[in-house]
């Protein structure tokens, strides 16, 4: 500034002076104060609003949609800032003792204690310690001019007199509350705590508009001294409360502030609904992160979530996450990681971790299905039991119920999630055919194909709540794929996955209340009261439950589990991820009047007949694959054939000699009209066990009854 050049060659040029000259000719000093004085020199003053605008938190925010605040996240590691605050939300007892601790006389000076001042410089003649006269406004101005900030322990002459003019100017543009307000929220406190918010709740856990006369007393004592060590601090308070004429013992002060400076401080955060999302987007250069959430959504969710953990806990259940959205536009409305408190590695997103599949892949193992026209929803599967080799092992999939139901419609078996009728579709449609759909929608750590076999059916890759999400919601989205995110304006590419046709007869199966019934019965948390498509999964070991399902405008997708790995206690499809997924979808869709979805074209929907029992159905096909005569079901029980079972294997023994090896071909039925034939050679009656010595191969094992019809028939492997 000019006035400190001016001051600064006045003082070197003209009286050349040593670092003691202030000392030893202290005539100089007062003639020097004198001519500043009356100086009419004007310094540049900031407008309050300004001010308050451009000073910054230590503290990102991530915010809602509608920029309401969702998380903070602290980015700046030299200092600590929080909100400014107003005059008048700071307590009242702060105000008169920062008053009357800094400046007694700030309500009646103009900027400068002339008072004050002349003392200090009365000082400097006599033999006492030097005072210092800075008021309230004195020291503002210096926080906001850099050139009036100390060069090293203390301002120079020039300083000092910039900083009387400067105070003077300010107190003429600004209002007292509003130098006091800017004072209180730009002074430190203590360390790295900067104004009134960051101490207040830095060191009490509290507003500013909350503080104690005690806390108050402290707070003052700490901005001349904001380093200093707890005595220091004390004698400062015990004087300040005596000159405020308080009733306070100063044994009553000591003992709080040696309390309360022996603790830590610490800053908890106000925000914390989205910690997760938060770290992922909240950076150093950015004070604030606009999302697609929706505040009162993600509200909604945590306390969804806390209000079922009750529950949840006692299956040993201890970690959710869930992801809402919107399906027009695929914005992300709610994304809860972790169950947080109830979490023992709240740390951890459970939005993107990878967890076994358990059931959620069936849906489009059937789409395929049903787009490259191998079945509909009117075909006829068997469920019965199966053998699925995995890795060098052989897995018996069953059902949750522990039982088969015969033969059933693939629109039954996918709605009540049963095993065996799935992994049947998948070898209709081939491994590789299926990899390369899941490769589509974009799901990462994918193996070959041949790394997973006929398993894949029942989840045995990893998948991530988000990839799961983003697939469902193609199918919510009549078969194409976009782009999913959690920040406004993202872009949208498109994919076309599966047909609209495909995915409507897909989503109306997952809504088909009665055919879920098999497996969930017809009153359960997925039946709601809006029109939604669902589907539930379980992985092995009851590591993992899921519920993903979509409504004509939402997706909404829950994972329950532990991210330790540990099994639940007994969860199934509708008792875990379900019970929270129905609550959300029961939310969402409170305000929104039903309607029935359109036929898209080449849709037909026609009744379906079954022969045996005289029943029928209403189901819905692709323009050209309609059943065109009624549905004739086997008589027979399901698995005739008691042993083998389908796809056994079977190793011969070297070690045993080869007569003394044999398999052994047992059936359900004992009529002597009935035939078995192993690779189309009659073995004999089914009267009794039949006993075979294995030979190396592929083999084929049929079931004819006396007109030659083939009743049942499996495939085994000899190695």
């Amino acid at each position: 500034m000019l006035i400190i050049f001016v001051t600064n060659l006045f003082q070197g040029v003209i009286f050349p002076v040593n670092k003691n000259f202030i000392v030893k000719n202290r005539f100089y000093s007062l003639f020097i104060l004198i001519l500043f004085t009356f100086t009419s020199l004007q310094s540049e003053i900031p407008n309050f609003q300004n001010v308050k605008e451009t000073i910054l938190k230590s503290d990102s925010r991530l915010l809602d949609r509608k920029g309401r605040i969702l998380q903070e996240f602290r980015t700046n590691p030299k200092e600590r800032r929080l909100d400014w605050i107003s005059i008048n939300e700071i307590s009242t007892h702060l105000i008169k003792s920062i008053v009357q601790a800094e400046d007694k006389r700030f309500y009646e000076h103009s900027g400068v204690d002339w008072i004050a001042l002349f003392s200090g410089v009365l000082s400097v003649f006599s033999s006492e310690p030097v005072r210092g006269a800075s008021t309230i406004t004195m020291q503002l101005v210096s926080f906001l001019e850099d050139e009036l900030k100390p060069k090293g322990k203390r301002r120079s002459i020039g300083q000092k007199f910039s900083q009387i003019f400067s105070a003077k100017e300010l107190e003429s543009k600004w209002s007292k509350n509003e130098i006091l307000e800017a004072y209180l929220n730009l002074v430190t406190f203590r360390g790295e705590l900067i104004g009134v918010d960051s101490a207040s709740r830095g060191l009490f856990q509290k507003q500013a508009h909350a503080l104690s006369e005690i806390e108050s007393l402290m707070l003052a004592s700490l901005v001349k001294i904001p380093s200093s060590q707890p005595d220091r601090i004390i004698q400062r308070a015990c004087y300040i409360a005596k000159a405020n004429s308080s009733t306070l013992l100063c044994e009553d002060i000591k003992n709080f502030i040696h309390e309360t400076l022996l603790r830590k401080y610490f800053i908890r955060p106000e925000y914390t609904l989205a910690p997760h999302l938060g770290k992922k987007l909240l950076q150093k250069s950015s004070p604030t992160i606009d999302t697609t959430l929706d505040r009162e959504i993600q509200l909604y969710a945590l306390e969804t979530i806390e209000k079922q953990f009750a529950d949840l806990s006692k299956r040993n259940v201890r970690d959710v996450s869930l992801i809402v959205l919107q399906n027009q536009t695929g914005e992300i409305l709610s994304y809860v990681g972790s169950s947080g408190k109830f979490s023992k590695s709240q740390e951890i997103d459970g939005v993107v971790s990878l967890r076994q599949a358990g059931s959620t892949l069936k849906p489009f193992i059937y789409a395929q299905g049903i787009e490259k026209k191998f079945i509909t929803g009117a075909t006829i599967l068997e469920d019965a039991p199966f053998q699925v080799q995995v890795g060098g092992g052989i897995y018996n999939p069953s059902n949750y119920q522990e039982k088969f139901f015969g033969f059933v419609t693939a629109r039954n078996a996918l709605a009540s999630s049963l095993n065996v009728p799935a992994i049947k579709v998948l070898d209709y449609i081939g491994i590789e055919n299926f990899s390369e759909v899941l490769s589509k929608l974009e799901f990462q750590s994918l193996r070959d194909s041949d790394y997973y076999g006929l398993s894949i059916a029942l989840g045995s890759i990893d998948v991530s709540l988000w990839q799961l999400v983003k697939s469902y919601h193609m199918l919510a989205n009549k078969g194409v794929a976009i782009e999913i995110s959690y920040l406004p304006n993202h872009e949208k590419k498109e994919r076309r996955i599966f047909s609209e046709q495909s995915t409507f007869i897909i989503s109306n199966i997952l809504s088909d209340r009665q055919a879920r019934a098999l497996s969930f019965g017809l009153e359960n948390p997925l039946s709601t009261k809006y029109k939604t498509s669902v589907k539930t999964g379980t992985s092995k070991d009851m590591r993992d439950n899921w519920c993903i399902g979509y409504s004509e405008y939402y997706t909404v997708g829950v994972w329950v589990g532990n991210f330790s790995g540990e099994p639940m206690w007994n969860v199934s499809g509708v008792t875990g991820a379900a019970t929270i997924w129905s609550d959300m979808m029961t939310y969402l869709h409170k305000d929104i009047p039903y309607k029935e979805p359109e036929l898209p074209d080449m849709i037909v929907k026609k009744k379906v007949y079954f022969k045996n029992n005289n029943f029928s159905y209403d189901e819905y096909f692709i323009k050209g694959t309609e059943v065109e005569r009624p549905i004739e079901v086997s008589s027979y029980p399901v698995n005739v054939i008691k042993n083998p079972l389908k796809q056994s294997i079977f190793a011969i023994d070297p070690e045993i000699p080869s007569s003394r090896q044999r398999i052994s071909f047992e059936t359900t039925l004992s009529l002597p009209k009935h035939v078995l034939v192993l690779d189309k050679k009659v073995l004999g009656a089914t009267t009794q066990p039949i006993l075979w010595k294995p030979e190396q191969g592929k083999h084929k094992l049929e079931l004819k009854n006396d007109e030659g019809k083939i009743i049942d028939e499996v495939e085994f492997y000899v190695r």
